[in-house]
């Protein structure tokens, strides 16, 4: 007789359960590849790191590259640069950093390092910028329209990706990131606009562009004629004061015009030492009666 027994199977759930944990196993087994971007300015500098924890004392060589292109080479005997890396690049060779000073914008590139001839599942993207310019405003404003566009200029080759921010008197514009800005007739309250061009590693603001719809003011302003009459005010107190010290009396009691002698000579005295004379009974005016005191004496 025989007997059998029985197959165990696993029940189908069972299976379904476990393969989320078998999936996590496997991914924590698998290198984990990280990617870094940097923005520098054009003529300035910047360190490039390895992978935290990827450079020990045990470490032996390291090589940067980029691309394809070797930047730097460190073995046990030697540490070489290359190309246009020689004599603007810095390795640490404790720590692997990489400092590359005098930034030209052919060093925008993608960098990783090599650690005892393995190579490390970190890229760095280098992004080598132009700063942005002073920005300008230009403006368009089709006839029969009740909207001008204004527009941010600038040379932004090498700068980019920049930003535009536009704003109305002192203030930020919301939702405003366009190279172009509309503006309505309804903006009349607006004294003024800018923009500001940005980029990551620079920012820089236009000169302020008046709006072309608040009415423009003709003549001279207000206070621009009072600071006026007050100084011509000052010189006609001046010039009076001046007259009363000099002649004795004030100008408006005088006979005499401005350009005339006689305007700025003291006359009151005169006037008072021919009364003198007449009163003592001498009418010989004081010119001649000088001029005979002068015959006597000869």
């Amino acid at each position: 007789m025989i007997s059998s027994s029985p197959v165990k199977t696993l029940p189908g759930p069972g299976w379904i359960l476990l393969l989320p944990f078998l999936l996590l196993r496997l991914l924590s087994a698998a290198p984990v590849s990280s990617e870094e971007t940097i923005y520098a300015k054009e003529g300035g500098k910047v360190t490039l790191k390895p992978k935290p924890g990827s450079v020990s004392d045990a470490t032996k060589s390291i090589i940067w590259k980029i691309g394809n292109d070797m930047v730097v080479d460190l073995d046990p005997d030697d540490l070489a640069y290359y190309g246009r890396f020689k004599a603007r690049s810095n390795l640490n060779n404790r720590t692997g950093e990489l400092t590359i000073t005098d930034l030209t914008f052919d060093l925008t590139g993608v960098y990783n390092i090599e650690i005892d001839n393995t190579p490390i599942d970190h890229k760095i993207n280098l992004f080598v910028l132009a700063p942005v310019p002073v920005p300008s405003i230009a403006s368009s404003c089709p006839e029969g329209t009740n909207t001008c566009d204004l527009i941010c200029e600038g040379n932004t080759v090498r700068a980019e990706p920049v930003t535009y921010i536009w704003m109305t008197d002192n203030a930020e514009v919301s939702n405003s990131s366009n190279k172009i800005y509309t503006v309505k007739g309804d903006s009349s309250g607006v004294r003024e606009f800018s923009c500001k061009m940005k980029n990551p590693v620079s920012e820089e603001r236009s000169k302020p562009f008046s709006n072309p719809f608040k009415a423009v003011q003709s003549g001279p302003r207000i206070s621009t004629g009072i600071t006026v009459l007050v100084v011509l005010l000052f010189l006609v107190i001046l010039v009076a004061i001046g007259h009363r010290m000099k002649t004795g009396e004030w100008f408006f009691n005088k006979p005499s015009m401005p350009w005339e002698k006689d305007f700025w000579r003291n006359t009151m005295a005169q006037e008072s030492q021919a009364a003198a004379l007449e009163s003592n009974g001498n009418t010989t005016p004081l010119k001649d009666q000088s001029d005979e005191v002068t015959a006597v004496r000869d």
